[in-house]
């Protein structure tokens, strides 16, 4: 899905927004429990929930023209952008089918859960035809219990509240629309339901696939970055989207351009038959991880050298040429 597809989808929802209807639902931490809870909000508030997030998304997707949707395996340093979750999926993510695709949720029970149990909230927002569904983590400072001492405005007084009560702003970190898991604030789920165990499984693959290529002399150097999970999300990027294993480039090739590229010559070595890429320092490490994603770019039109981390394919999958945006 696009930036654009992405856009009208929401816009579908958007010119609906008086006939469509939000639930809210939580997820519970403390005994593995992924079933959604649903909320019994009354009507009011659900309006001004509604009211609320379809502000966020409006400002942090539909309002911003220079979004990017990148795949996120192939995550990069690009500020604005949108991830589509094309990973294996964590189990208490699946709770946001659940949702979907059922209209028999349990209720939250006070006498059964207090609020301290949150973990996550789940919005839905649409109708029989248009769904979003939005994971939004809850922190314990948002949750507010009988052991503390809150007071409100009453009038010209403050009045203490007795009771447990949450806070719940604008924003979330997942968004799940027209059948699609889209990130949209990576760093808040680096940590969360196992994705680093995810990208560690991931990472091993594009191992593989280098190893496969039989060019590098000591593949165990690369190996024990697996675990590192900086370089994980490299060798995922790596096993889902190299260029350079794409086109199943030669590997004289590539020694070749390792030899007379600028930034490569000289850091990068060889064995001594100059058939295999020997990894001797973390730079050269580095320099081949980006050697692989192809991040090593001469100008057509200047001949100078570039290194470029966000590239936007240029040629169609029939072979003709478009325009590329930068």
């Amino acid at each position: 899905m696009t930036e654009e597809e992405l856009k009208q989808s929401l816009e579908e929802v958007y010119s609906q927004v008086d006939e469509i209807g939000v639930a809210v639902y939580v997820l519970l931490k403390g005994d593995g429990e992924l079933e959604p809870k649903k909320l019994d909000i009354e009507g009011d508030s659900l309006d001004d929930l509604k009211n609320l997030f379809i502000g966020s998304l409006r400002e942090n997707v539909t309002e911003k023209e220079d979004l990017t949707v990148l795949n996120l395996s192939s995550s990069d340093e690009r500020t604005n952008a949108i991830y589509l979750y094309d990973l294996e999926v964590p189990s208490e993510l699946m709770s946001m089918d659940t949702i979907i695709q059922s209209d028999d949720i349990p209720l939250f029970d006070f006498s059964e859960c207090d609020l301290s149990r949150i973990k996550s909230l789940l919005i839905e927002i649409g109708n029989n035809t248009h769904q979003i569904v939005l994971y939004k983590s809850m922190a314990p400072v948002n949750i507010f219990g009988r052991s503390s001492f809150f007071m409100k405005k009453d009038n010209q007084r403050f009045k203490r509240i007795d009771d447990e009560f949450v806070r719940i702003s604008a924003g979330f970190q997942l968004m799940k629309i027209s059948g699609e898991l889209f990130v949209v604030d990576l760093g808040a789920i680096e940590k969360a339901f196992g994705f680093h165990d995810v990208i560690i499984r991931e990472a091993a693959l594009g191992i593989e696939a280098i190893d496969t290529m039989e060019i590098i002399e000591n593949i165990d150097t690369l190996s024990e970055l697996v675990t590192d999970v900086k370089y994980a999300r490299k060798f995922t990027k790596i096993a889902k989207s190299s260029p350079v294993i794409r086109a199943n480039i030669d590997n004289s090739r590539i020694i070749q351009f390792c030899k007379t590229f600028p930034q490569l010559q000289g850091r990068i070595r060889f064995n001594d038959a100059e058939d295999k890429i020997h990894l001797d320092t973390k730079v050269s490490k580095d320099l081949f991880i980006q050697l692989l994603m192809d991040n090593f770019l001469t100008s057509e039109l200047t001949n100078f050298h570039y290194k470029s981390v966000a590239k936007d394919e240029a040629d169609e999958p029939n072979g003709e040429e478009a325009v590329a945006s930068e």
